[in-house]
């Protein structure tokens, strides 16, 4: 008589096959712990951002309508944006004195107000000589990709990529300033607001180059710590990475 047939009604397998199959579940078990831990190392880290959801705070500053909507203060620079998918019109405050209502979007040093509804109000006119300055810092032909600025500072973790185009595309299409992501030397991303050769805003006109690699010639221009980049869509240029 084979010892080692296993007949499924008995209460115990045969010892050969009861340690082979311990060994077998042993192995799996080993196998899957470790696979879970490839792959969970495996992923990137999420970007150092944040959306601080449901905190109101009071700001105050001059309020610039150039390249898009930006609240200047002593403690630096806000890009202004409405709740919702929606840009924020408030051309009849530019260059006045405002205090508004807004809940921070932070992604490193790069900082965005989302400015609750009826909370914008002018409250003085600026100083004399109290306007931006803009340097140009020449002519570059840059590698990245174009995304809207209030996803990827911290509404949307991540707010890039091809998982997230369709979002961006509605968020630029309502008027939320869109941005090209550039990698520095120290393989830094760094954020260059985009406008038309011209300065005019851009929305609609570059939906279709939303989340893909492209290659952008335009001026670079620095105002504080903000950087502007003046671009024809007519010279982006999809490439292969």
């Amino acid at each position: 008589m084979n010892d080692e047939f296993y007949i499924g009604y008995l209460p115990k397998a045969p010892a050969l096959l009861s340690k082979w199959l311990k060994r077998a579940v042993a192995a799996l078990f080993v196998l899957g712990t470790a696979s879970g831990l490839w792959l969970t190392i495996g992923q990137p880290s999420f970007a150092d951002s944040k959306f601080e959801y449901g905190v109101s705070r009071e700001y105050s500053g001059a309020l610039e309508e150039w390249p898009y909507p930006m609240l200047r203060t002593s403690d630096g620079s806000f890009l202004l944006v409405a709740t919702g998918k929606h840009g924020l019109s408030a051309a009849a405050f530019t260059g006045k004195s405002v205090r508004l209502k807004g809940t921070l979007i932070q992604r490193g040093a790069d900082r965005m107000l989302e400015v609750e509804t009826g909370s914008l109000k002018q409250i003085g006119a600026l100083p004399n000589g109290n306007a931006l300055t803009f340097a140009s810092l020449g002519s570059f032909t840059l590698r990245g990709e174009i995304v809207d600025s209030k996803c990827y500072l911290g509404v949307m973790n991540p707010g890039n990529g091809k998982v997230h185009r369709d979002c961006a595309v509605r968020c630029i299409s309502g008027g939320a300033p869109p941005a090209f992501i550039v990698r520095d030397g120290s393989d830094d991303a760094r954020v260059l607001l985009l406008t038309g050769a011209n300065g005019r805003q851009l929305n609609r006109e570059i939906l279709s180059y939303v989340a893909e690699p492209l290659e952008i010639s335009g001026e670079l221009v620095r105002s504080g710590s903000t950087l502007i980049l003046k671009a024809e869509p007519s010279r982006f240029r999809r490439y292969t990475e």
